[in-house]
Parts: structure tokens; C-alpha cells; sequence
């Protein structure tokens, strides 16, 4: 009775270690992959991006900016790897393209775990950016052009 569960288990062992080889994948086949589930586009979040106060007061100081990536498949939550570029201009009324002068640009780098935690937020599954800039900057009314930017590494 010993003799054959040592040979049972022995077949069973080795029958584990037997995996058909894996067949590879082509370059093409691995880029239309990462197309396909890579961000396409940025888009800024516009009923919640605004001028706000980022201290105690109620005096405007910066702008809140909440920016999300989105895939092929329209699908959005994703993660940015690289730098964004926001450029805040002025608002032409009246105008075909109404980016004015432009008022002021930052960058924000995403390229490590600790500045994704800081700027990526896991329930809306956007970034949040608060973008500092003199309150004598802030444009009237609150009517302004922002361009944003991203680049990858």
C-alpha cells in the first residue's frame, strides 16, 4: 500500500512540471495591445476645475484643475506617467480661438510613486492639481483658457 501512493504522488508531481511552451506574441500584435489600453487622450474635468482659495480665507489663490486620462476604448481612471504642462491664458470673447495672452505655466512631473500619491486621487480616479498663482493674476469672472499638455517618457 506504501509502494503505490509514493508512485501516485511521484505522477502526480510530475505531470505538474509538463507546460506546453508559451507561443510569443509579434511586435504588432504587443503595440496594438498597448494602444489599445494606453491613455489616448487627457481631459480636463471642467464642472469641477475652478479658481478657489487653497488657505483659510476666502480670497482666491490658485486654481483647482482636475485632469483624467482615457484609453481607446473611452474607458477613463487611468494613470499618467511623464510630465503635464498647464498653461493658464486669458479669455477672448468674441474670437474664433479665445486663448489670449497667456497669464502663467506650470509642470507637474508624475514620475515618481510619492508625487502620484500626491496628486492622483482613488475615488474619483482623476488628478487633482492645485495650481498656485498671484490672485492679481486671476483672470475676471473667472473666464479663462487652460491648455494642458502631457508628455510622456
Amino acid at each position: 500500500m506504501v509502494r503505490r501512493t509514493v508512485i501516485l504522488a511521484a505522477a502526480i508531481t510530475a505531470g505538474g512540471g509538463c507546460v506546453a511552451p508559451r507561443p510569443t506574441t509579434a511586435p504588432a500584435q504587443q503595440e496594438e495591445a498597448l494602444r489599445l489600453l494606453l491613455p489616448q487622450r487627457i481631459e480636463i474635468v471642467g464642472p469641477f476645475t475652478r479658481v478657489r482659495s487653497f488657505d483659510e480665507d476666502d480670497m482666491p489663490d490658485g486654481i483647482e484643475l482636475l485632469l483624467q486620462a482615457v484609453n481607446s476604448l473611452d474607458d477613463p481612471g487611468l494613470m499618467l506617467v511623464g510630465d503635464v504642462r498647464v498653461e493658464l491664458y486669458e479669455f477672448v470673447p468674441a474670437s474664433a480661438d479665445h486663448k489670449g495672452r497667456r497669464l502663467e505655466c506650470w509642470t507637474v512631473e508624475l514620475d515618481t510613486p510619492q508625487k502620484q500619491r500626491t496628486y492622483w486621487n482613488d475615488v474619483t480616479q482623476m488628478y487633482e492639481f492645485r495650481l498656485g498663482i498671484d490672485p492679481s493674476r486671476i483672470p475676471p469672472a473667472e473666464r479663462f483658457v487652460l491648455a494642458v499638455t502631457y508628455t510622456s517618457p
